[in-house]
């Protein structure tokens, strides 16, 4: 397995590193992947109290490679060993903070086409670099370097690629590639804004400031401070209990809106749910598909611990 030094040359774009690496070629990939993958996300398993196997999440995860290599590679479409190795290590990374989400995403830009930078596409596998920028309101994309960088918090008006820090939502990314104008910038609730459609131009996006409380605000335009929702034109306080016919967001952060329309508290582990938005921890192992329980946030990590990807 990789160590964090390689990771760090990654995130950075430092291609100097390369000739330090082991490059891990096409025909190594799955078998590296499978090592990778398992060995990482082993100690994650027991505390979870799920079960692991060694050999059936080496066996599914070498599948699961092996399937991606044979649906991928083409004519057109090659593997990057360079990509493929840091891949591997970004893989491993993720999988010792046990973020299972991170992880799946890690290998993302292993295929690599013809096109140089600058060049229109549609998708990675069209570039040389592997990755297709969108634009900043992700209406066209064109190939650039595949280089990880820190998001920066956005000031007012800034052009931005994302929102974060709103409470019960994703977590704020540590890195990111940008998008086809250079931009890792995101806008955080903290500092009282989030990213949106310039009101100027609709085909734009920057970071703007959130409607507070008894404020003026529009679904499609002007969005209220989190823990408030927009009710005839104005931003209300989310409520605990109570109708919620109207939109979803009428429940606070520590509940949910039912079948019938009601604000519910959100479920305890144990209990049956649907979905994810119905317990405390924002995992329900049904995956939506059946009636499941909610649980400790462990559905992801079930499925890695066995080599399910």
């Amino acid at each position: 397995m990789l160590g964090f030094g390689a990771l760090l040359a990654s995130l950075g774009g430092c291609s100097a590193s390369d000739a330090d690496l082991e490059l891990v070629s096409q025909a190594q990939f799955a078998d590296q992947f499978a090592s990778a993958w398992c060995q990482s996300v082993a100690p994650c398993c027991a505390p979870a109290q799920i079960a692991y196997d060694s050999s059936t999440c080496q066996t599914r995860a070498r599948d699961f490679a092996t399937t991606l290599l044979a649906n991928r590679v083409d004519a057109d479409t090659s593997y990057s060993p360079r990509a493929g190795t840091q891949c591997l290590d970004r893989l491993a990374h993720a999988l010792e903070a046990c973020e299972i989400e991170d992880a799946s995403s890690a290998c993302g830009l292993i295929f690599v086409g013809r096109s140089s930078e600058g060049t229109p596409c549609d998708n990675g596998s069209e570039c040389a670099s592997g990755y297709c920028a969108l634009g900043e309101a992700g209406l066209s994309g064109v190939c650039a370097s595949s280089s990880y960088r820190a998001p920066r918090h956005g000031k007012l008006a800034e052009p931005c690629v994302g929102s974060c820090g709103v409470p019960g939502s994703f977590q704020c990314p540590t890195s990111l590639l940008p998008n086809s104008e250079g931009t890792t910038t995101y806008c955080y609730a903290e500092d009282g804004l989030y990213c949106t459609f310039d009101s100027d131009s609709f085909d734009a996006l920057s970071c703007q400031p959130y409607a507070a409380l008894g404020h003026a605000c529009s679904e499609a335009e002007v969005r209220c401070i989190p823990g408030a929702f927009c009710s005839d034109g104005r931003c209300e306080a989310q409520r605990a209990s109570g109708p919620c016919q109207q939109t979803p967001d009428q429940c606070e952060a520590h509940s949910y809106c039912d079948a019938n329309q009601q604000c519910q508290a959100k479920k305890a582990n144990g209990a049956r749910c649907f979905s994810g938005e119905e317990c405390s921890s924002s995992s329900c192992s049904s995956g939506g598909q059946s009636e499941g329980v909610c649980d400790s946030g462990n559905t992801l990590l079930r499925g890695a611990c066995s080599g399910a990807l």
